[in-house]
């Protein structure tokens, strides 16, 4: 009976109160809820076994990455509560606060007219991205998946969805995908999670091994989708920094591990934003834990 009513009303209501408050209390509250939830949240998720704990030993340290606990749960809250303040911004005010450098590279790929695959992953403010790309006036797509809850997942695409961006759902088939990009959309994935619902591999990332969707690159590579990376970044406490990287040149992946190595370089691209800023980046996702069939498992 609780479970139920968790599911059909509890849930659903608390959603709707923190989209609530992260849409009308000043930045500075919102901010503070961040810090707060930093603090306490922090040691709880980095204790010893956890899975922050354990990527930070096999993969920060390894790497001479600092990853702070704190930092990683406040950086992750506040770009939240910023992607549901800036919702209800005009336009002109949301140019104001997310600056777009290599607009070029986006827009001439567009002009070929047979869409952009955009690579990007949870680093950030991710959630800015698709309405940051819209105003520059491309067609824009998202491929997500669906919450646990459907009446939260809900509340959430329709918050995504209100600056015209479409939603494309990981789960089904890639025909809803092929055909946004017929329709010369810009469609944005994430790569960085050890996914179970697509086509993955075996791929480097942050110098070791992690199943990464061969599904963007395999799409780019048959259809000839110009495909390129770009990701957000936070420079102040109101404003963020989008970078558009220039279109992949995928003549050299034209052979028959094209899609892995293409995938690889895509993973190396992420790789590279995180090691610039660690703490933007979500290091409580279970990347690592599933190894390759012989490999030793994780300290």
């Amino acid at each position: 009976m609780f479970r139920k009513f968790r599911h059909r009303v509890l849930e659903p209501a608390i959603t709707k109160l923190i989209l609530f408050i992260g849409r009308y209390c000043p930045g500075f509250i919102t901010h503070t809820f961040a810090s707060l939830a930093g603090f306490f949240a922090g040691p709880f998720i980095s204790r010893a076994g956890t899975v922050l704990d354990v990527n930070r030993r096999n993969i920060a340290i390894p790497l001479g990455l600092k990853v702070n606990a704190y930092q990683v749960v406040n950086s992750t809250a506040c770009c939240f509560f910023d992607f549901l303040r800036f919702s209800r911004f005009s336009d002109d005010h949301f140019k104001r606060v997310v600056e777009v450098q290599g607009r070029e590279h986006i827009l001439n790929a567009l002009e070929k007219g047979r869409g952009v695959i955009a690579i990007t992953a949870h680093y950030s403010a991710w959630e800015l991205i698709p309405r940051a790309v819209s105003l520059l006036g491309a067609r824009v797509g998202v491929v997500g998946r669906k919450l646990w809850n459907p009446r939260v997942s809900q509340e959430l695409d329709n918050l995504r969805s209100k600056p015209g961006i479409e939603l494309i759902d990981r789960g089904a088939s890639a025909v809803g995908l092929i055909r946004s990009l017929r329709r010369n959309t810009a469609v944005g994935i994430l790569i960085d999670q050890d996914t179970i619902t697509v086509e993955s591999r075996f791929i480097p990332f942050l110098g070791l091994d992690a199943r990464t969707p061969l599904g963007p690159a395999g799409i780019a590579l048959r259809y000839g989708v110009p495909i390129l990376t770009l990701h957000i970044a936070r420079k102040s406490k109101t404003r963020y920094l989008l970078t558009i990287d220039p279109v992949v040149n995928t003549e050299g992946f034209q052979n028959e591990d094209g899609v892995e190595k293409l995938t690889a370089e895509l993973n190396r691209r992420i790789g590279e934003w995180i090691v610039e800023d660690p703490d933007q980046w979500i290091w409580f996702h279970k990347r690592w834990d599933r190894r390759p069939p012989g490999s030793d498992g994780l300290r």
